[in-house]
């Protein structure tokens, strides 16, 4: 294993870390996935599973003890599964207007500001993904050095998608160069949710609750849209609750709520 290499744990995690390089969305590279031997007979599908992955991507997958699983993991929630990948690749502005000319960031997008914690931030993930959000634009700071728990907290869905760590001013710039209507959560001068234009393309901007947005970031948006209560509050909802609130009526808005 080497050095910069990021160990994820768990079968959900891993199966995602590896249809997220097989996608080209994280740039990862697969080092290696090890499997506790004492497992095999219950989990003969996920052994199947990366067996044939492992074949195809070109990764090891290593029958071990479990005192092997417990040396690479800091959790003891993993099941028996472990495995390595490398850092994820930055995702820039370049990269980002390469991914927009090729129609390949979605047409839900969230920019998040101010968001410090790596589980607040998979949390916002694994809602704005489960509705549509493709794409998620994050500040540079915002390295947190703690994949494997944002990959744990968003179910797997922050290695599912496009996650930009640039210039937040530059990226907001560039979506709207590209038709992407801006709106920001906001309480002041605010449309209802319920009254907002909400067409597609749309990029939802949220800030952290003790913060908000910034007034520059602020600046470049086309309007600000608040989320109205069932009774008086005093306090904000977080930043991953009020995201889940956008991107679901984002998506039920435009008819992309799938039925059961």
């Amino acid at each position: 294993m080497r050095e910069d290499e990021v160990v994820f744990e768990g079968f959900n995690a891993l199966r995602s870390v590896i249809c997220g390089a097989e996608a080209s969305l994280s740039g990862r590279t697969v080092g290696a996935v090890y499997f506790d031997r004492e497992k095999l007979p219950k989990k003969q599908y996920e052994y199947a599973w990366l067996n044939e992955k492992a074949k195809a991507d070109g990764f090891e997958l290593v029958l071990c003890g479990a005192d092997r699983i417990a040396e690479l993991a800091s959790t003891e929630t993993h099941g028996g599964i472990v495995g390595t990948a490398s850092p994820r690749k930055p995702l820039g502005a370049k990269e980002l207007s390469a991914l927009l000319n090729g129609g390949k960031t979605g047409r839900i997008v969230f920019a998040v500001e101010g968001i410090e914690d790596p589980y607040n931030l998979g949390f916002l993930l694994r809602s704005v993904y489960a509705f549509g959000c493709d794409t998620v634009l994050l500040p540079p700071s915002v390295r947190f050095g703690a994949d494997s728990v944002v990959c744990r907290a968003s179910a797997g869905a922050s290695e599912r998608m496009h996650l930009a760590f640039s210039d937040l001013r530059e990226s907001v710039s560039l979506f709207r160069a590209h038709g992407y209507r801006v709106l920001a959560a906001a309480e002041k001068n605010a449309v209802s949710l319920e009254e907002a234009d909400l067409s597609l393309p749309l990029l939802l901007l949220i800030g952290g609750e003790k913060r908000g947005l910034s007034s520059s970031l602020f600046a470049l948006c086309d309007g600000a849209v608040r989320i109205d209560y069932a009774r008086p509050v005093f306090a904000s909802l977080s930043a991953a609750s009020a995201a889940a609130v956008l991107a679901y009526e984002s998506a039920r808005r435009n008819g992309l709520i799938r039925k059961k």
